[in-house]
């Protein structure tokens, strides 16, 4: 091969990686998952439109509670939990609501809305919050305790 002909193949080599580096867009690969590995509750409001006041737990990682005044309770009492799930870039941020204690006679229910509805008196209600992008993702423990 002539001198020209490698200098030219060269310089066209070298202005195809520069203007590919620089007119180029990072490789974004096909269908990427990020899954959720927080949840985190940001507010409690009642029926009434009281909002409580959301205290850790000490004891369980992810884990919260309330105290409601037992003279506060009715029958059809609903408490709303707001919660947050991170990374906010996560892809699916659905959660599973279900209520796992009291294990007999449960006395309240989530409601299509996600509110914890109470049918009864009872003492606490232990709330489970579970991600639903992964069968090992975030979860969150919430208790509504009745007393002062």
């Amino acid at each position: 091969m002539k001198k020209s002909t490698i200098l030219i193949l060269l310089i066209v080599y070298l202005g195809a990686i520069f203007i590919v580096g620089v007119f180029g867009t990072k490789a974004v690969p096909f269908d990427e998952r990020v899954y959720c590995n927080k949840i985190t509750p940001t507010a409690v409001t009642t029926s009434d439109g009281d909002y409580l006041t959301i205290v850790p737990k000490q004891d369980v990682e992810d884990g919260y509670f309330v105290r409601i005044n037992p003279q506060d309770f009715t029958v059809g009492m609903k408490i709303r939990i707001d919660y947050i799930v991170s990374p906010s870039n996560c892809t699916d941020k659905n959660v599973d609501i279900s209520i796992s204690e009291p294990t007999k006679n449960l006395p309240a229910y989530v409601s299509d809305q996600g509110e914890i509805v109470f049918t009864e008196k009872c003492s606490f209600v232990h709330v489970v919050y579970k991600a639903t992008d992964n069968a090992t993702g975030a979860t969150m423990d919430f208790w509504i305790y009745f007393f002062a």
